[in-house]
């Protein structure tokens, strides 16, 4: 039996045993179940006062921090929307669900996830985010009424509640930084986690070679006049006036389309090469940077020697505008590949012994960071009842946010079915 599917049905008769045992303590609103307590109120409030400066200034920076995601979080939804009504894009949000399965599942506007991993993110995620709400009442003498734990169908999450009547009577600044607290949270929790995961792998792995797309473009299918097989696997496409290659697969999953994605004809995706570049005339590669300054050695025509994870090609250089052109399009930017390195390259173990745990650990570490800060940004749109709805709120008032909270919902409900339509 797969061992996602015993871990789910674990998880399940634990989650479900816990709830009978203390079905005495748990009030019913419809599905979800909730627990309240008044416990530890007094020790947020008396660490929250007594670390008053320090708290005030995380706070603060939060504001700031929060309302940079809201704007980008505003930008990526308008951007994403555009790209699907385009025809270009896919849905830029997904519903991250435990799912019985020992492996992870990405489908349209769906993120199925084996239930250890999601389990570990959500206790991560959910008590930086509510005990920041904690200390922030604490900090502003506003009273916390009770926290607690909730339960939606077999979703865990948690909750601190505030005293509604007197959270609307303070200051704006004051509820400033409640709102923005649970967010700036996620996104710190996020950084430190990015910070492990580079010690992690620095300690652990070397580099083993750097990522890289094809240079491609849209054509309609009533331009083909004629596919060809070749020998590596790939698919020749001519049309009046070029020549494209595609592999069969992506052709395939292509095939109900009228207008298609293919890549242009250059060395690279001519050779099918594939895997991450570890090596080009035998010197490592370790940034785009060090693809352009060997090719920079060469001359059209030239042919070079790559080493990637999946084999060892011989190829030819093309010419573009009067320069050696191998057909690879690369990326670096240093803050996000501090974020993000496994997006740029591609890593080695060092002690084959620790190879499953360490695929272990880069996969949990690296779903925690994608679920904080996709949670932070989710959570900072201006849409009620989210923290981002009651920032916009109290910026400006009832109406407005609702109006705004109303076209916020609209676009998020297009970027999952958009895809679809």
């Amino acid at each position: 039996m797969d061992s996602g599917l015993i871990g789910f049905v674990i998880f399940v008769a634990i989650t479900g045993l816990i709830a009978y045992l203390k079905r005495d303590k748990i009030e019913r609103q419809g599905i979800i179940l909730m627990m309240r307590t008044k416990k530890f109120k007094q020790d947020i409030k008396k660490h929250a006062i007594k670390h008053r400066k320090f708290w005030n200034i995380y706070f603060n920076i939060g504001i700031c921090v929060s309302f940079l995601a809201m704007f980008f979080g505003i930008w990526y939804l308008i951007n994403n929307t555009i790209n699907i009504a385009s025809g270009i894009g896919s849905s830029g949000f997904a519903l991250v669900l435990p799912f019985p399965t020992s492996s992870f599942s990405i489908h349209q506007g769906l993120f199925l996830v084996p239930i250890w991993y999601w389990l570990i993110a959500i206790i991560i995620l959910i008590f930086p985010h509510e005990l920041s709400h904690a200390f922030a009442l604490s900090i502003n003498k506003l009273r916390i009424k009770s926290l607690g734990l909730i339960l939606f169908l077999f979703i865990p999450g948690a909750f601190v509640e505030p005293d509604e009547k007197q959270l609307k009577k303070a200051s704006k600044f004051k509820r400033l930084q409640v709102f923005c607290a649970g967010s700036f949270s996620n996104i710190a929790t996020a950084l430190f986690f990015v910070l492990i995961l580079n010690v992690f792998l620095s300690v652990a792995y070397t580099p083993a070679g750097i990522y890289y797309s094809f240079p491609a473009e849209k054509i309609n299918k009533t331009e083909i006049i004629e596919i060809n097989n070749l020998t590596n696997g790939m698919m020749e496409l001519k049309t009046e006036n070029n020549t494209y290659l595609l592999t069969k697969t992506l052709l395939k999953e292509q095939k109900n389309k009228t207008e298609i994605i293919v890549f242009q004809d250059w060395p690279a995706v001519r050779n099918n090469l594939s895997g991450a570049i570890k090596k080009i005339d035998n010197y490592w590669i370790n940034t785009p940077k060090d693809v352009s300054f060997i090719l920079s050695k060469h001359k059209p025509n030239d042919t070079i020697l790559i080493e990637t994870t999946k084999g060892i090609y011989n190829i030819t250089l093309a010419e573009n505008n009067g320069k050696p052109f191998l057909g690879i399009v690369t990326s670096y930017d240093p803050i996000l590949d501090f974020i993000a390195p496994m997006n740029y390259r591609d890593y080695e173990v060092k002690n084959k012994n620790f190879e499953k745990i360490g695929e272990f650990m880069i996969k949990l570490i690296s779903f925690i960071i994608a679920v904080c800060f996709g949670v932070a940004i989710v959570n900072i749109l201006p849409i009620k009842p989210l923290d981002g709805g009651l920032v916009l709120e109290t910026l400006t008032n009832k109406k407005i946010a609702n109006f705004i909270s109303l076209i916020i919902f609209i676009l998020i409900i297009y970027n999952f079915v958009g895809p679809f339509l």
